[in-house]
């Protein structure tokens, strides 16, 4: 089978950012290499200048295609790879929705579904919520991008609210992650992950993490059970990756469902006993292994750094 991994730092160039362009050149090494191990032949896009029309052109001559993009762009080339060929991804209408943070902040909030709760901008200004932490965050974006943690007054009376950004109660405990991989009636959890986040003045910087990531046996199980119920909400397919904090208080709250393969798969492909790759597969083409059946081995520690960025070899060639 020819397959489309079409991956947005890489095919692009990089414009974004080092960071970016390090974290896609390890997602896009690690699904290459996997279906590869399978058999399959890979295509994608390198620093082209049109992104969408090479995944246009790609998706029509390959039986397959998943888009790696961030939140802004990947429901339209999502609804590209959907016309051409099969996608290995979420559909674009879960893409559409998990891109927009209000609204699946509020769909899980609904549900009964611990997230933190949004704060207008009446709450924040008033004079007795000085005191209190927020955290600030594009609408559509991708992971810790820029995310501005707002805490006292001197850093949030200049603040403008405007529709393209979220303001949310800051949680004070452990970021974590969780990966699953979904098809039409089941959702495999694979891994908890530990995600290394540092503050840079009030921005939040990710670094890396750790898969897997053990934590207490009743936490781990409240998770798994909170990333099943987010994936069947969602409607997510393939493979998602879905942000926690993991309160002091013990409550886990999700407050990111990322709709496409994460960083944290460059780990888990290196731990689980099943190839990542080959789960993506069956979960559109063939039956996922029981929860049960999947374990780790080991645990591996994913440092975005430019010693790492120059071991992922091949991507040129």
């Amino acid at each position: 089978m020819r397959i489309m991994v079409a991956e947005y730092a890489v095919g692009t160039g990089g414009d974004k950012g080092v960071s970016l362009l390090r974290e896609g050149k390890a997602m896009l090494t690690t699904l290459r290499s996997g279906f590869e191990r399978l058999d399959h032949e890979v295509v994608y896009p390198v620093a082209v200048r049109d992104f969408e029309a090479a995944v246009d052109k790609l998706s029509k001559e390959s039986d397959a295609g998943i888009v790696i993009a961030p939140d802004e762009k990947l429901c339209e080339l999502t609804e590209v790879v959907e016309s051409n060929t099969v996608n290995l991804g979420c559909p674009s209408e879960c893409v559409k929705i998990c891109a927009d943070k209000i609204q699946t902040t509020k769909i899980l909030a609904e549900k009964g579904i611990p997230v933190p709760g949004i704060v207008s901008e009446e709450e924040m200004r008033r004079d007795d919520t000085w005191k209190r932490v927020f955290v600030k965050k594009p609408r559509y974006g991708c992971g810790s991008e820029n995310v501005f943690i707002l805490n006292g007054k001197g850093n949030r009376e200049d603040i403008s609210f405007d529709d393209n950004h979220i303001v949310t109660e800051f949680i004070q405990g452990e970021d974590i992650s969780s990966s699953v991989i979904a098809e039409d009636s089941f959702a495999l959890p694979l891994t908890i992950n530990k995600q290394f986040i540092r503050m840079e003045q009030e921005r939040l910087i990710y670094e890396g993490g750790l898969v897997p990531y053990l934590i207490e046996r009743n936490a781990e199980r409240k998770i798994m059970s909170i990333s099943k119920k987010v994936v069947a909400m969602l409607d997510c397919k393939g493979y998602v990756g879905i942000d926690f904090v993991l309160g002091d208080d013990g409550t886990a709250y999700v407050v990111d469902v990322n709709p496409r393969p994460t960083t944290s798969i460059v780990g888990i492909a290196r731990v689980l006993n099943y190839e990542v790759a080959d789960l993506i597969l069956r979960a559109k083409f063939g039956t996922l292994p029981r929860e049960e059946e999947i374990k780790t081995e080991g645990c591996f520690t994913l440092k975005l750094t430019k010693t790492f960025l120059e071991k992922e070899k091949g991507l040129n060639e």
